[in-house]
């Protein structure tokens, strides 16, 4: 596994940290999931280049980019910021690939731009259906979710448990990058915001949801829909409900694998990705 270097670009006022890998080709951009960062492309972002320029970067409130506390964390802002950080790379037409709230925002930035949307990796995109984890849920209620929250080796490997189906494939090293990220300043807070932004204690908010299977059968561009068979965070029924509504989608299921194939199954994902990408070439 290659290692690359950190990058940072200013983007809307928010100092960005971002990866890059090769120069040439179509462009591919990896939008991580909540309270996640670049680390969790990191078997990824190198193997998704060949023809191509990849690039991976931490949300406004998230890894090592920026953490204001006044900033909206809505899907639609995140959406804008993303496409705002393409502008700022000089990227104009590319292809996107997200999973969990990173896939909603890709689906979102389709929808509002899709003059420069190619087309959609989406792995387990966040509020598809109204369930997800008791977890979630009870950290919308004010104080609780402060609590539930509290960056611990404990909490994080409870959850990180939670996100695989085969929690043996969890390191200590795992646990210590994403503790160490998820206790920089204003970390928690910013994962707060975005989470009831979504969520409230039954699930996630129906109007969101309504409102997103209202414009998902005018997304056109071409779709590779990624879910685990075991994953616990978003059931895997609600793969049929985004593919049934996405005419031009494609949907592959993964047998043992949780919320994160990309991780837990990473050299098929990677294959996969890279078959999709090529066929749109042809």
């Amino acid at each position: 596994m290659r290692i690359l270097d950190d990058k940072y670009i200013t983007v809307a006022g928010i100092k960005t940290r971002y990866q890059q890998t090769g120069t040439h080709g179509p462009a591919l951009v990896l939008i991580h999931g909540i309270a996640s960062s670049i680390e969790d492309w990191k078997e990824n972002i190198v193997e998704l280049s060949h023809g191509r320029r990849v690039i991976a970067f931490d949300l406004v409130g998230c890894g090592r980019s920026d953490k204001p506390q006044n900033q909206n964390y809505s899907i639609s802002e995140l959406a804008t910021f993303t496409l705002a950080l393409m502008t700022a790379l000089e990227l104009d037409k590319v292809d996107l690939c997200g999973f969990s709230m990173g896939g909603r925002i890709a689906l979102e930035c389709a929808h509002i731009a899709p003059r420069r949307v190619r087309s959609l990796v989406i792995s387990a995109p966040a509020g598809v259906g109204l369930k997800t984890i008791i977890d979630f849920r009870l950290a919308t209620l004010k104080g609780i979710g402060e609590l539930l929250t509290t960056p611990s080796q404990f909490g994080m490997r409870r959850l990180m448990e939670k996100a695989y189906a085969n929690p043996h494939k969890i390191t200590d090293s795992m646990i210590r990058e994403r503790l160490e990220l998820s206790k920089l300043p204003g970390a928690q807070a910013a994962f707060l915001m975005m989470l009831r932004g979504m969520t409230r204690l039954r699930g996630f908010r129906p109007s969101t949801v309504d409102e997103l299977h209202s414009w998902l059968p005018s997304i056109s561009q071409p779709t590779l829909i990624v879910w685990g068979k075991q994953d616990r965070f978003l059931p895997v029924s609600q793969s049929s409900i985004l593919s049934n509504l996405m005419p031009n989608s494609t949907l592959k299921l993964y047998e043992d694998s949780g919320h994160l194939p990309h991780v837990e199954d990473v050299e098929k994902f990677n294959k996969d990705v890279l078959v999709f990408l090529e066929n749109l070439s042809e």
